[in-house]
């Protein structure tokens, strides 16, 4: 999924195109993701980790066009539109959590209520695995392209944009570890960081 920026002019729009079409591709291989039932947030548009775990996948989008475009892809997970800052589930129930390129889109008030809601609603053991983009700049707009390998070697070719703000790691992992998460694996890459965290 490739988002324009919000409220953008057309020479804004035509930057975006533009650097879009010129950006390096990342590789992310996915060896793997939580086993048994996960609740992935923000899952829609590619349906990235639907189409890895299939039916044992609830996906969860506020977006409806974002799940209409990723239903397809994986049509055995649950699809359901959600704000992920107030999920209707009960206590524990989904065994570990994902969230694919879609902390990005929130803001970090937003990624702080997503996070203890995910906290509540999975297992005592639970994990809450976390993909997404390290971004250093404030201003302007930021993209990546992405070349997603899955278990099974087959790959999707995807890009995600968002008007700039700080994310990265460390931020991502103190918001964490102050809901109560335990971060037990980082894994940096360029553009581009994976969160591993235990409940």
């Amino acid at each position: 999924m490739t988002t324009p920026p919000k409220k953008s002019k057309k020479s804004n729009y035509a930057k975006f195109i533009l650097q879009l079409l010129i950006k390096r591709t990342h590789k992310i291989e996915i060896k793997s993701i939580p086993e048994n039932s996960v609740i992935d947030i923000g899952g829609g548009g590619e349906g990235i980790i639907a189409q890895i775990g299939r039916d044992r996948i609830t996906v969860v989008d506020k977006l409806q066009s974002e799940i209409d475009e990723a239903q397809h892809k994986a049509p055995e997970a649950k699809w359901i539109l959600a704000d992920a800052r107030n999920l209707k589930f009960s206590d524990g129930q989904f065994d570990s959590a994902t969230a694919f390129f879609s902390i990005m889109y929130m803001s970090n008030e937003d990624k702080r209520e997503v996070f203890k809601e995910v906290y509540r609603v999975i297992s005592q053991k639970g994990e809450f695995w976390i993909w997404d983009a390290s971004i250093a700049k404030e201003e302007g707009v930021f993209l990546i392209k992405i070349k997603v390998i899955f278990p099974d070697k087959t790959a999707v070719r995807t890009a995600y944009g968002v008007p700039s703000k700080k994310q990265n790691a460390e931020l991502t992992k103190e918001m964490l570890q102050a809901i109560g998460f335990k971060v037990k694996l980082t894994e940096i890459h360029k553009h581009w960081y994976l969160l591993k965290a235990k409940k």
